[in-house]
């Protein structure tokens, strides 16, 4: 007996399978998916104070995600590593997410589903807080005392501004 194992798939077999019209079909459909993704990342990256066009440059754009979600773009290069990039492009997305103000649960939509998580990222009404939902320049993510003016209108204490009167035994201290 002879047994013939040939399982190589070519291009013929893929046209026989498909036909042409079905090939013309996927590469148009593909090319739909990557313009939209592409402008969904020109949003994200509008959103964040990056300029959009810089979603189009492939290293840039890696290292403008970074910056965004990390707070240091130089980091894009741990993407280079085999075997730790898959792992630091999963901490990406929880960290993308949180920079935007999302949740644990949006960052594992973030994982599993990119594609439409990013266009929810892109034209929702998520606001870029910061990396790892801190701002970068410090500060608060939003105004102290709710937008109010600070206790005392920010200008004296209650005592008027003056030191309480204390003997010079701090005997009245009550933290001795």
């Amino acid at each position: 007996m002879s047994y013939s194992y040939s399982s190589s798939a070519n291009m013929d077999d893929l046209m026989a399978t498909v036909g042409v019209g079905g090939m013309i079909a996927m590469i148009v459909v593909g090319l739909a998916v990557s313009i939209v993704a592409l402008i969904a990342m020109v949003k994200i990256f509008s959103k964040a104070g990056k300029p959009g066009w810089h979603a189009i440059i492939p290293i840039l754009n890696l290292y403008d995600e970074f910056d965004i979600a990390w707070g240091n773009g130089i980091l894009f290069l741990l993407m280079l590593i085999p075997g730790v990039n898959a792992v630091v492009s999963i901490i990406l997305m929880v960290k993308l997410a949180k920079a935007f103000g999302k949740d644990t649960g949006f960052a594992i939509g973030l994982i599993f589903l990119p594609f439409i998580f990013m266009l929810i990222l892109a034209f929702g009404s998520a606001r870029y807080v910061g990396p790892n939902g801190i701002p970068k320049m410090g500060g608060y993510p939003q105004p102290p005392y709710g937008g109010q003016q600070p206790p005392y209108g920010g200008q004296q204490p209650p005592y008027g501004g003056q030191q309480p009167p204390y003997d010079n035994n701090n005997t009245q201290y009550p933290y001795n």
